[in-house]
């Protein structure tokens, strides 16, 4: 007798469960960038991305994020239940919950998003950084101008006013730093800060911050244009995304090969970096929806929508290492409001 159908999962009324909540799962089995899990209290599925080495069967701990296509989204801020104490998972699970949790009134999709955000955490470690970001497909699309000749509220009034999907970089003389973030939808989706003051790299929550505070200078330079949805939302995955934990010893181009049948089958967005030592270089490659659709040679800033030309670096350099990012499809479904509030954020400016 074949089993039962799962019952659908309602994502507006799942009793005991909201943004942040502490919740314990089984793992049942190993996916690119995690693991498939059940959850202990009611045996509803979910998905655990972690870059830590788990076993099936193993009790784990997460956070609620948020439920779509009947998976629930957990956050990989855990620990193995099995190399902790009582005592000291009861202690994680609190401070877990104080920090994170959302708050009563607060709008469910926002608090997935934060919850998801500062709980996965991601920054990029190289110079210039800013320059993975690619430029507009078509120059003439680009506008240039000071931010003194309109204004920052200006800037965020087009931005999420017109739902653009853009890319706006910023150069400001008097802080010595460049920064860009990617928007989607008129929501930051993505964001570096660079300043010569500043040895360190920040994630994008806290360089938003010190990008929106160069654009209240009246010399910052700005650029704003627009970008290919899909383009945006498999670059989005570089911050907003989680890793693939490698474990194999396959070639470079045997490794893309597997990601790119493994995305198509499951309909994932995502982006790879592709590391080519022989040119201290890197290429971008960007899958959406499962589907390739370019890729991005960061160091002459060329954009290609031929495979072929992937897989000719990839022949270049037989040292090549290829790592991947997956944007989990719940960010962009309805449970969540997918990236920052600039308008929100540019009052913290104040």
């Amino acid at each position: 007798m074949s089993p039962a159908p799962q019952k659908p999962i309602n994502p507006w009324n799942l009793p005991g469960y909201k943004a942040g909540q502490n919740v314990s799962a089984k793992v049942l089995g190993a996916e690119p960038g995690g693991y498939s899990v059940q959850l202990i209290k009611d045996g509803l599925p979910g998905f655990l991305p972690t870059e830590q080495k788990l076993k099936p069967g193993e009790e784990v701990l997460g956070q609620f994020v948020c439920v779509t296509n009947n998976r629930i989204l957990l956050s990989s801020r855990f620990s193995s239940m099995s190399s902790m104490g009582a005592g000291q998972a009861q202690q994680t699970q609190t401070q877990w919950q104080q920090q994170t949790t959302a708050t009563d009134g607060e709008n469910p999709q926002d608090a997935a998003f934060r919850v998801w955000a500062q709980t996965n955490p991601r920054k990029f470690q190289l110079k210039r950084a800013i320059d993975l970001i690619m430029p507009p497909i078509e120059i003439e699309e680009s506008m240039n101008f000071n931010i003194g000749e309109n204004d920052l509220e200006w800037l965020i009034t087009d931005l999420e006013g017109g739902m653009r999907t853009a890319c706006v970089k910023a150069t400001s003389e008097e802080r010595l730093s460049r920064a860009a973030m990617l928007i989607y939808k008129g929501r930051c989706v993505g964001c570096i800060y660079g300043c010569k003051s500043m040895n360190e790299t920040f994630p994008s929550e806290q360089s938003l911050h010190f990008m929106l505070s160069d654009l209240k200078l009246e010399g910052t330079k700005v650029q704003v244009y627009d970008l290919p949805e899909p383009v945006t939302l498999a670059m989005s995955a570089l911050f907003m995304g989680y890793p693939v934990n490698r474990s194999d010893d396959l070639d470079a181009k045997s490794y893309m090969d597997y990601l790119l049948g493994w995305f198509t089958d499951k309909g994932q967005t995502a982006c790879l970096a592709i590391q080519l030592p022989s040119a201290a270089a890197t290429c971008l490659v960007f899958v959406h929806g499962g589907k390739y659709i370019g890729s991005f040679y960061v160091e002459d800033q060329h954009f290609s929508e031929d495979i072929n030309y992937v897989y000719g670096l990839l022949e270049k350099d037989p040292n090549a290492v290829v790592e991947a990012s997956i944007l989990p499809p719940e960010l962009t479904s309805n449970a969540v409001r997918f990236g920052y509030s600039l308008s929100m954020y540019s009052k913290t400016q104040q």
